[in-house]
């Protein structure tokens, strides 16, 4: 049987988010002020904390979580589990100072490719399995771009712009 005392407890499940589903976690104001990469959370439920596997997340505002588990898919499902607590294994907390590492910290920075152009504003960025991809939205739809060093050429805080160069094609594999 799992500890609740070996867990720390980071919120509660809110609501269904979106079409993808998405399950939206309210962040407790503690827990906000860090970084999380919650590989599985655990559900208190019945009095015991049952794991669920992490398929992906991404940050929808500070305090707010999305996730996707592959067990609950239904939105009957996750409806049931409304408002149930949260928790996660300590070293999948990482303790931060709301710095440029968070995951959060580039939302609404205009992205632009040395080659391509402007690509559009990062509306988030989504962790699928330790490859952080820029979520962009810009004229040519939505853009999947990863968050690499070896692309990034330039980031200004101050005009909240990030100046990338891409791999020839990358920009363009939605097209069809």
């Amino acid at each position: 049987m799992l500890k609740k005392s070996e867990f720390i407890n980071i919120g509660t499940l809110s609501k269904p988010h979106g079409v993808s589903g998405e399950i939206a976690i309210r962040l407790l104001s503690e827990i906000a002020e860090q970084d999380l990469n919650p590989s599985f959370i655990f559900l208190d439920i019945d009095n015991g904390l049952v794991p669920f596997r992490v398929g992906g997340f991404r940050y929808k505002s500070d305090n707010v979580l999305l996730v996707k588990l592959p067990l609950l898919e239904s939105e009957e499902e996750i409806r049931n589990l409304m408002d149930t607590a949260v928790y996660l294994k300590e070293d999948e907390i990482i303790d931060s100072e709301k710095e440029v590492n968070n995951i959060t910290a580039f939302n609404g920075f205009r992205i632009s490719d040395i080659n391509e152009g402007e690509l559009g504003i990062v509306e988030s960025i989504q962790d699928i399995s330790g490859n952080p991809l820029f979520i962009i939205h810009g004229e040519k739809g939505e853009l999947l771009i990863p968050v690499a060093e070896e692309f990034i050429v330039n980031i200004d805080e101050e005009a909240k712009t990030i100046e990338v160069e891409l791999p020839e094609g990358l920009v363009n594999l939605n097209e069809g």
